[in-house]
């Protein structure tokens, strides 16, 4: 059998998964996750799996399912991982039975995680919008007293994952040691400041007495956030016009107080309303990625009317006049805004 971390695309991996399927054992299957999950970072290979990796996908993930039982701790974590990135990228789920499954190995592995498995594994169920409270919980209290071990891609990982699952985690961050840690630690890239940020946006979200971040650290981590900048997609610019159409003021690409940059901003009915239009990229199947729900949530916790386009939704309105219609009555729909602080709070 070859060394599926060597293979140079998804699909040699699961060819090697076909042809040699009764000799996977619990180690290959999770090497064969962990490279999937590689392989799908790239557009191309995202396409293929999109496309044309279905079956084998299906093959694979009964096999971890039915094997799940017999995983040890790191097969666990790189298992759990790689399907995240998969379904995060790729419109395929494995099915909640597989997530329940190695959540509950995970939890009678638990003893045997290093911080790699830890933020890995709260990474996955949170990144896939996968329930997994109980395995939340026994994480942040085994991690809480590694938590001088972790890097910085492992701090922001874990703080950004409890944040997106909306598990609070005192046995984790309660204390001063996270926080510490967090102002130690000098390695932190645009990336782990910015997942730093959306979890201090959580605690102002829950309104926790847990230790904050330091300011200074904190300000940078608000800087990396706002430095974030993307380019509309056709879709969202079709979006646009289709509200421009209706007569709307619209305001493109604005900053919130919180940091966030909304797609679109209208006004209507005496409110401003965030319009997000979300592609492909926003979610595991049509369940919105734990990116995409934490933002929403967010959004709305600090008073915005959120009106989100799911991209078949739209895809399928055909005519302007539909879309038009669609816009409208979907405005018209939405009720009160959550939060009291409206679009000026959350900074």
């Amino acid at each position: 059998m070859p060394k599926l971390g060597e293979l140079e695309s998804a699909a040699e991996v699961l060819a090697a998964h076909r042809t040699h399927e009764r000799s996977f054992r619990s180690l290959d299957l999770a090497a064969a996750w962990n490279a999937l999950g590689k392989h799908s970072r790239r557009p191309r290979e995202r396409q293929w799996l999109g496309r044309e990796a279905g079956e084998g996908l299906a093959s694979l993930a009964e096999q971890t399912l039915q094997m799940m039982p017999t995983f040890p701790a790191r097969a666990v974590a790189n298992t759990v991982h790689g399907i995240g990135s998969i379904e995060s990228r790729v419109r395929w789920q494995a099915g909640g039975a597989l997530w329940d499954a190695a959540a509950a190995r995970g939890e009678q592995t638990l003893a045997e995680f290093n911080p790699q498995n830890f933020a890995n594994t709260a990474w996955a169920y949170a990144t896939a919008g996968h329930a997994a409270p109980a395995l939340l919980d026994a994480l942040a209290a085994e991690a809480a007293g590694r938590v001088r071990e972790f890097t910085p891609q492992e701090l922001s990982n874990t703080a950004w994952a409890y944040a997106a699952a909306d598990r609070p985690a005192p046995a984790l961050f309660g204390g001063h040691d996270f926080v510490q840690r967090c102002a130690a630690e000098r390695g932190f890239l645009p990336q782990h400041l910015t997942q730093l940020h959306q979890w201090q946006l959580w605690q102002e979200e829950r309104g926790t007495a847990w230790p904050p971040l330091p300011s200074e650290l904190a300000q940078r981590c608000r800087d990396a956030f706002c430095q974030k900048e993307g380019a509309p997609s056709r879709l969202q610019r079709d979006v646009a016009a289709s509200l421009c159409a209706l007569g709307l003021a619209l305001r493109e690409e604005e900053r919130t107080p919180q940091g966030y940059s909304l797609d679109a901003v209208v006004s209507h009915g005496g409110r401003e309303v965030a319009v997000e239009v979300d592609g492909p990229s926003h979610f595991c199947g049509r369940t919105p990625t734990g990116a995409t729900a934490l933002k929403r949530r967010q959004l709305r916790g600090a008073g915005w009317a959120l009106l989100p386009v799911p991209y078949w939704e739209w895809d399928a309105l055909g005519s302007q006049a539909a879309k038009q219609e669609y816009l409208m009555r979907a405005l018209e729909g939405l009720g009160e805004p959550r939060g009291t602080g409206g679009r000026g709070s959350g900074g």
